[in-house]
């Protein structure tokens, strides 16, 4: 259950969304003053730092650490049939291989990055078709605090992806896994390597991969809570 004080404290983030809902990145921008050649971090970038004035970081701690929230941009698509769907998974966090293979869920560091999410959400392609980044839509917003049947879902997949780095099959794992989570790779390229338990007390080097919400999670669990008016009323 999310508490009052959560709420309390989300409420400015809320108004800021509701107000921002079926604008565009453009308008936005125009509204803040941002020159559009000079704005070159991406939507995500805009909306957290711009628009909601937090940082976007990258640490262990939640991006709003009084209340342990994370703050996640979700980009939409809409298919030509009519069908909303997440365009892309969400990356969490990189994969220390040699801490989660110490891990137990429990102590996992990835439970307090899912633990509490505020999701904010934009429209990215419509009928098939890439939008220019300037005529992205503020569609809605949703916090997501995972029920009991969720985390169960998320630790089976935690776990199975800790298996493979715990018995040195870091190097084999792939974002076909899991039902919630993928292990997605995430670096320059496939020299882009840290290290990772080799299952007999060494190391090896595996590609770098960071933990991902499936579009599944997305699909199943944050777009069906949303108000999609903005994007249904064009159809």
């Amino acid at each position: 259950m999310i508490s009052s004080k959560v709420m309390e404290y989300m409420r400015p983030l809320f108004d800021i969304i509701s107000s921002a809902k079926g604008k565009t990145i453009g308008q936005i921008k125009d509204e803040l003053k941002i020159e559009r050649e000079k704005m070159v971090k991406g939507a995500s970038g805009l909306i957290v730092e711009n628009l909601l004035g937090m940082d976007n970081n990258n640490r262990d701690e939640a991006d709003i650490s009084e209340i342990g929230c994370e703050i996640k941009i979700l980009p939409l698509q809409k298919n030509r049939n009519g069908e909303i769907k997440a365009k892309e998974p969400t990356a969490i966090q990189m994969i220390n291989y040699m801490e989660v293979a110490q891990e137990t869920w429990e102590t996992a560091k990835l439970r307090k990055k899912i633990a509490l999410t505020f999701w904010v959400v934009y429209l990215a392609k419509s009928n098939g078709k890439a939008l220019n980044q300037d005529d992205y839509v503020i569609v809605d917003y949703f916090l997501d605090h995972p029920t009991d049947v969720q985390n169960g879902i998320f630790r089976k997949d935690w776990e199975e992806i800790q298996d493979y780095i715990k018995t040195g099959r870091a190097d084999e794992l792939s974002c076909s896994m899991g039902t919630y989570l993928e292990p997605k790779t995430k670096g320059a390229s496939n020299k882009d390597k840290t290290d990772a338990p080799d299952g007999h007390g060494g190391m090896i080097s595996a590609r770098r991969r960071a933990f991902y919400y499936k579009k599944r999670y997305t699909n199943t669990a944050i777009i069906p809570n949303l108000d999609l008016t903005i994007i249904k009323k064009n159809d």
